[in-house]
């Protein structure tokens, strides 16, 4: 007859809280197996219990915080019927409260909780678990700091494209404001041609150049913003730079109609890049 042997699982964690520190707990002096020693919370799963839900209760139990639980981060084999899992559990609140099979607790940064517990004996295997911890947690935060790193590059290159955006942007308007006088003059010129000269191939010449500077504009999204005399005088759009008010009588108002255009407007979209030069009425 096969005889059996019952495997006895122990499950504990090592709580990480603010990042760096581990709660460490003492065996009170009187406890009937390694009293005095440091332990990590944990104890034995129970009929009907998954390893999880035991470990959880076990914390409450001993505790009596509330934990995030973590990943499994080792496994350790005391005896050939006793194994145990090692858990990796996140602090939630709560106030520590001691359990009577422990006397005291700390909550230590990891690498000098690491250094008061023993190489030997039951401390032992609580070391090896903490440098499981140690391990893990430094490669997760450097994962983080890989991934911060490349999410802040990503963001470098945004604003480096945005940057090169508004220089281009600024480069262009820089040159449009350049070539709005010259079209001015163009404009001065062409508007005032004598009937009987405007079929001659000095005009046509003019022309064909003012034509070229207005589709260089076009090309680089500029508009000429619409106004004829006649329309109300919208400071968005318009600038005043002369007021014609004819005083008839006492009685007179101003009517803020355009009755002149001095000099064209234009805009890039929604954005002015000269407003209208006008005479209001």
């Amino acid at each position: 007859m096969t005889e059996q042997v019952t495997l006895e699982i122990t499950i504990k964690a090592a709580i990480i809280k603010g990042g760096n520190k581990v709660l460490l707990i003492k065996r009170a002096k009187d406890a009937r197996l390694n009293p005095g020693k440091y332990d990590l919370p944990g104890g034995h799963i129970e009929i009907g219990e998954d390893f999880e839900e035991a470990l959880g209760r076990e914390i409450r139990e001993e505790v009596k915080i509330e934990v995030k639980i973590g990943p499994i981060i080792s496994a350790a084999s005391f005896k050939e019927n006793k194994k145990g899992l090692r858990y990796l559990a996140f602090y939630r609140g709560g106030e520590v409260k001691l359990s009577k099979a422990h006397d005291s607790y700390e909550w230590l940064e990891i690498g000098e909780a690491i250094k008061k517990l023993s190489d030997k004996g039951f401390e032992s295997e609580k070391k090896e678990t903490l440098k499981k911890a140690k391990e893990y947690l430094e490669m997760k935060n450097s994962v983080a700091n890989w991934q911060r790193s490349l999410a802040d590059f990503e963001n470098y290159k945004k604003q480096q494209a945005e940057n090169q955006k508004e220089f281009t942007k600024f480069a262009a308007e820089n040159i449009i404001h350049q070539i709005l006088p010259v079209l001015d003059n163009f404009h001065a010129s062409t508007d005032h041609i004598p009937e009987d000269q405007k079929d001659s191939p000095w005009v046509a010449g003019i022309m064909h150049i003012q034509k070229q500077l207005e589709d260089v504009l076009k090309e680089n999204g500029v508009e000429e913003i619409k106004a004829k005399a006649g329309d109300k005088f919208d400071h968005n759009v318009h600038e005043a730079i002369q007021t014609d008010t004819k005083e008839t009588n006492i009685n007179t108002k101003k009517t803020n109609k355009i009755i002149k255009i001095i000099k064209k407007g234009y805009k890039i979209g929604d954005r002015i890049i000269r407003p209208v030069s006008v005479i209001v009425e």
